[in-house]
């Protein structure tokens, strides 16, 4: 291996992207490669802006090591954000050059391996924050003097470790996502998760905001109490005007100091976190070592730059041992034997059929339409994702408003208020839904002639596919409604009738949507949610029918609404109106979508041939 393959590899892997933009199209290589040129200026620009603008600021003013690590986090936070979306799109497109092509090359696997390794630095994060980075911390050693020089291998070790880990991590998942569905529901935790971790600092500020507003409530509080005093006093006759001037101005006076203290004592403390954070999390070593650097003490960043060495080097060696077990055919032989042998002497075990399994109330063809559907669903990661969106978005926003305005509504006099918090979680996840809902028959493709050659009722059917998510749906919405309770507490009687309300909701839910997969129905691509072959009419039929969906949520709030003018009108509090009427409202809808089922039933059979042609031009 030498520094001439190296650069083979490089330019090849130019060479490959090169082609993949003109293979997209004249627009998209030129949008790309204006994109890259922009991408390499930035980075120029980046550097010097970082150098120059550094090292002026720094010289004009004198900053504490509190500030400077502050600053190095800020960076780096960017650019892991950075990194982790590039991470992300890089799982869902296959390699440029993986090792199997490059194993073709007259190349040891041990130099394989780092081509591998260094041509996979070549990606957009680090071709604009590298030079930046670089720069301020050539900032860092002009303005402050020569103990910052130990920014310089903190820096690499940095990035070093990031980079090997990115790569092990990359490793594994390769190895892993040789299964395709499996590939799929990889992806889709992964989404999950990076969109968790996103959100991460914002509930951090959200809770260090609340501190802060705290503080400044009851400062307030106190001042106005004050205020208030001395003008009775003045009114009273105590004192004269000058005397309330002059107390008044020590009011201010102590206003002002006791809001700097405030002030003051929550950037302490935030300060205090990351510096506690920094310490012990790996990716915050060199904005340790940078704060230690600025105090005086190299000792701190030299061995945390050690330490994220060995990191990084531990990382590669054990990332270059697994591919070499991967490409000489030694992992795990002996164990995977010794398992084959035990499993032959095995007498085969009974294996139970889930698709057996008889649901309560309803007839057996009724029953295997929703089991089947529902390990469809269970088994397509596309479907997860559109179950679990709802979870996340709740989750999110629900976490915000709890640590935000949401302690407020304990109070007594807003009783009424988590019930349509408890309407709108109910609304949410219908939302969530309505991409599955609204298309029901989408996933099956070309699958659908099954149901088409089902000897029984097409009522049948639809209620089979309305069955198949409520498992899910149900007990995410009610584990949803037990984290609002905890925190909220509601009345049982309202958390009852929201629990009754789910049904309503639900099922004038499944009726549109049932309208709208017997009207407009649509493919869907496998692998994805997306229209395997999008048509504008019936996108429009679609939307229509989903603009329609909060009318399911009419009979709750129009319930709640009950209550809410009775207690107003009559001033009397604590009668279960709410709970009444919705378990009437229950009952009713049940009877309407029951009787509408069948004329849906009806109306399915005449447009089964269309919609077969619909679906089975998706190939499986």
């Amino acid at each position: 291996m030498s520094l001439e393959h190296l650069r083979t590899i490089l330019w090849l892997r130019w060479r490959i992207s090169s082609n993949q933009w003109r293979g997209s199209g004249t627009l998209n290589a030129v949008l790309t490669t204006l994109f890259v040129v922009c991408a390499i200026v930035a980075s120029v620009v980046l550097f010097f802006a970082a150098l120059i603008s550094g090292t002026v600021v720094l010289r004009a003013k004198e900053f504490s090591p509190d500030v400077l690590m502050l600053t190095w986090d800020a960076v780096l936070a960017v650019f892991l954000l950075v990194w982790g979306i590039g991470l992300m799109t890089e799982l869902q497109r296959s390699e440029l050059l993986s090792l199997d092509r490059l194993l073709h090359l007259p190349l040891s696997l041990s130099g394989v391996f780092f081509l591998n390794y260094a041509s996979s630095l070549l990606s957009l994060p680090i071709i604009v924050f590298v030079p930046g980075m670089l720069g301020l911390a050539l900032a860092f050693i002009l303005a402050l003097g020569p103990q910052m020089i130990v920014i310089l291998p903190l820096l690499i070790s940095f990035l070093l470790m990031v980079t090997a880990l990115t790569y092990q991590l990359r490793g594994w998942l390769a190895t892993l996502m040789e299964n395709k569905r499996r590939r799929k529901s990889i992806l889709v935790a992964i989404t999950m998760l990076f969109i968790l971790a996103v959100q991460t600092p914002q509930f951090v500020n959200i809770a260090f905001m609340r501190s802060r507003s705290e503080g400044q409530k009851q400062h307030a509080q106190k001042y106005q109490e004050e205020v208030r005093e001395l003008m009775r006093q003045l009114q009273a006759g105590e004192i004269d005007v000058a005397e309330n001037e002059r107390r008044l101005k020590e009011i201010d006076g102590r206003h002002k100091s006791g809001r700097a203290q405030t002030n003051s004592a929550l950037y302490r403390g935030f300060v205090d976190t990351a510096l506690l954070t920094n310490k012990f999390v790996p990716f915050g070593w060199l904005p340790y070592g940078v704060r230690a650097a600025a105090m005086g003490s190299i000792w701190p960043g030299m061995l945390a730059s050690i330490v994220m060495f060995g990191v990084g080097g531990l990382s590669l060696w054990r990332c270059y041992a697994s591919t070499m077990r991967f490409y000489t055919g030694t992992r795990a032989g002996p164990k995977r034997a010794a398992t084959k042998a035990r499993a032959d002497n095995d007498e085969p075990a009974q294996l139970s059929n889930s698709l057996e399994t008889k649901i309560p109330l309803v007839t057996e063809p009724v029953s295997a339409v929703a089991l089947a559907s529902f390990r469809s669903i269970l088994r397509a990661p596309e479907s997860k994702m559109a179950l679990l969106t709802p979870l996340i978005m709740v989750g999110l926003f629900g976490g915000v408003t709890i640590l935000g305005p949401g302690r407020e509504l304990r109070r007594p006099e807003l009783t009424m208020v988590p019930p349509f918090i408890a309407i709108g979680i109910i609304g949410v996840m219908l939302f969530g839904l309505a991409q599955l809902m609204s298309n029901i028959f989408g996933m099956d493709r070309g699958a659908f002639r099954a149901f088409v050659l089902l000897p029984v009722t097409r009522r049948d059917v639809l209620l089979g596919k309305n069955l198949a998510i409520v498992p899910v749906a149900g007990c995410i919405t009610v584990l949803l409604f037990g984290v609002l309770q905890l925190f909220l507490e509601m009345r049982v009687t309202h958390l009852l009738a929201t629990l009754v309300q789910l049904v309503p909701a639900y099922l004038l839910v499944c009726l549109l949507g049932n309208t709208s997969s017997i009207l407009a129905p649509m493919p869907v691509a496998n692998g994805t949610l997306k229209p395997a072959s999008p048509n504008f009419k019936l996108f429009l039929v679609q939307m229509f029918v989903m603009m329609a969906f909060p009318i399911a949520l009419l009979p709750a709030t129009s319930a709640l609404g009950i209550e809410l003018l009775f207690a107003f009108v009559t001033d009397v509090n604590g009668v279960p109106i709410y709970l009444l009427i919705s378990l009437v409202e229950a009952v009713l809808v049940v009877w309407f979508y029951l009787v509408v089922l069948e004329w849906q039933g009806r109306w399915l059979q005449q447009r089964e041939p269309r919609i077969l042609e619909i679906l089975a031009r998706v190939p499986e």
